[in-house]
């Protein structure tokens, strides 16, 4: 402790830049536009915005010219009404406006025409419009999906941050390997399940015990006690917490909805998007540690300096700090 002792500061660089953000875990969420024809060219519109949008800076849909809308019911968070086109929107450009500015969030639109095709896009922050298809197609759920998933776990800063506290206890690559299948294997058990309908928990409670799952790591990780059953086990801390991750990655596939007809290669490839986002972390993770590893050995007294233990310590800090803001902020969510 002594190394920590005299470096504070290390401790207080890091509440500052992950706590101050630690609000934001999932502000990846994005504005969910659902747009359903009713009747020829009349259509029932929904947008859906993440809580972290300003109430004054809630988006609204840009339609193409000749739409009118005919009522419209304005919130916080959620808006919905009705649109009168003439005629279906296939071909047609969509786009969304804000008041003031951008918060530079993707958006999800989602479009089911009377003819009973569904089409997807995800819009990233930067693109301007969506320019519905002519007709759908499997592969266009397909590639939404997929960003959608990607989209969903590099911005869920606490799912990444539990990743890493599971790099840091497995060590070796074979133990990480391991960890990390039954990690997702876990949580691809309960997001399909919830995503499906076969269970159903409230999000709140869910996203606490998220939280408290990472604190567990970073304790452990603090403690460095390599005989405990974290250390010799890894994989049934993957696959026990696993589960509740799974849930997550649920709420926020709920909020987008499955596409009716493909709701299989939504699911499949939404689950992809998380595997293909979380093995870019993993990997970006180890080059890192490899670059620092090269660093540290070209340079006299650095490796003493940079030890495996001090290492550890530190990412315990970067782990549980965020980590115990977020379990206290939700803990509160449903306790108040």
């Amino acid at each position: 402790m002594k190394f920590l002792n005299q470096h504070r500061w290390v401790a207080y660089a890091v509440w500052l830049v992950l706590a101050s953000a630690g609000a934001f875990a999932h502000d990846a969420r994005p504005v969910v536009v659902d747009i359903r024809e009713q009747l020829p060219g009349v259509m029932q519109f929904t947008i859906r915005a993440p809580d972290t949008v300003e109430a004054g800076n809630q988006p609204s849909v840009v339609w193409p010219a000749g739409c009118a809308v005919q009522n419209s019911d304005a919130g916080i968070g959620l808006s919905s009404g009705r649109v009168l086109c003439g005629e279906s929107l296939y071909g047609k450009s969509l786009a969304l406006d804000y008041p003031y500015f951008n918060p530079s969030l993707a958006t999800f639109y989602r479009y089911a025409g009377t003819d009973g095709a569904t089409l997807t896009a995800m819009l990233t922050p930067t693109s301007g419009s969506w320019e519905v298809p002519l007709e759908p197609t499997a592969g266009n759920v397909a590639r939404e999906y997929l960003l959608l998933g990607i989209e969903h776990i590099i911005g869920g800063l606490d799912h990444l941050l539990f990743v890493l506290g599971l790099l840091v206890i497995a060590r070796t690559l074979r133990r990480i390997l391991w960890t990390v299948t039954g990690f997702t294997i876990a949580h691809s058990i309960t997001l399909t399940m919830s995503a499906l309908g076969f269970i159903s928990i409230p999000i709140v409670p869910v996203e606490a015990a998220i939280a408290l799952s990472i604190v567990f790591l970073a304790h452990e990780i603090s403690r460095d006690h390599q005989n405990s059953l974290t250390y010799r086990y890894p994989l049934i801390v993957s696959l026990s917490f696993g589960l509740l991750h799974g849930l997550g990655f649920a709420s926020a596939l709920g909020e987008i909805g499955l596409v009716p007809g493909e709701i299989l290669v939504s699911l499949l490839f939404f689950n992809l998007g998380v595997e293909a986002g979380q093995i870019a972390f993993i990997l970006a993770v180890v080059m890192l540690l490899w670059g620092m590893r090269r660093a540290c050995l070209q340079r006299t007294g650095v490796a003493e300096l940079v030890t495996a233990q001090r290492l550890d310590m530190l990412a315990a800090y970067v782990i549980g700090i965020p980590a115990s803001y977020w379990l206290i902020d939700r803990v509160a969510q449903f306790l108040l």
